[in-house]
């Protein structure tokens, strides 16, 4: 098995020496074996380690689900069980691909909103946790959403139990999308509330932040498109984890 030194490896694998000597503070690769002298001596698998990390970590954050599956490829990385981390891999790509599914959806409600078409004839209605699962999100990021005013659920029957119409699921993919966008729950209870007044032209003063995508003058539409580009970009990495992970099981190392 080839072996290198810090430099060397941080050479071949494009990053700072400073990087490799972090992914092993962090573990996010295997233990390194040390000479008489002290000097680390890195191996391919640590080659193809940082590789995997490279593959999440080059790409822009997109959730903490997400992270938490990324988290167990790289574990089970380092415990060099390629087989594991594979099937991990699918699963993290299948996942990255239904958020797209998803963003696809918002971007096309977000278009609507901006032409000001927003009424929807289904009579179809759910409750929190179907909402949830529709939207990609858990009943209790719903709940902290209507609690900080960024929606109001309708409520019939004598227990006053919520509904959720076509309406509301628009507006749980739209504020869903937006705090995926790195958007405060602050700027978007904002944005939400000019456009409940009709004040169109207002939304997208209230809801810039520091933030942001750096869209000062952009619309909710570019909000949408943004998001869509992020996930492809980490459905691009994951495709690219897929690949390293049968190239290094080739290698038997």
């Amino acid at each position: 098995m080839k072996k290198f030194r810090t430099s060397e490896l941080a050479k071949i694998a494009g990053i700072h020496p400073n990087t490799v000597r972090l992914y092993e503070k962090f573990n996010l690769i295997s233990s390194v074996e040390r000479e008489k002298n002290n000097y680390r001596i890195y191996t391919e698998k640590h080659f193809y380690q940082i590789k995997i990390c490279r593959c999440i970590y080059d790409y822009a954050w997109i959730g903490k689900k997400f992270r938490k599956e990324s988290d167990k490829i790289i574990k089970a990385s380092v415990k060099w069980e390629l087989r594991e981390a594979l099937k991990i891999s699918k699963n993290y790509l299948k996942m990255i691909k239904q958020e797209l599914k998803n963003a696809e959806k918002t971007a096309i409600t977000l278009e609507n909103w901006a032409k000001k078409e927003k009424i929807s004839n289904s009579l179809e209605t759910y409750d929190r946790k179907q909402a949830a699962e529709i939207i990609g999100t858990t009943p209790e990021s719903i709940r902290n959403w209507e609690r900080n005013g960024l929606i109001k659920v309708p409520r019939i029957g004598p227990n006053k139990k919520r509904i959720y119409t076509e309406l509301e699921i628009d507006r749980l993919r739209i504020i869903y999308m937006l705090l995926q966008s790195k958007y405060s729950i602050s700027a978007i209870r904002n944005g939400l509330k000019e456009y409940d007044l009709g004040n169109y032209e207002n939304i997208l003063t209230s809801l810039n932040t520091p933030n942001t995508f750096g869209l000062e003058d952009a619309s909710w539409i570019c909000v949408g498109d943004q998001w869509v580009k992020t996930l492809k970009d980490n459905i691009s990495g994951a495709i690219k984890l897929i690949e390293i992970l049968k190239e290094a099981m080739k290698k038997n190392l």
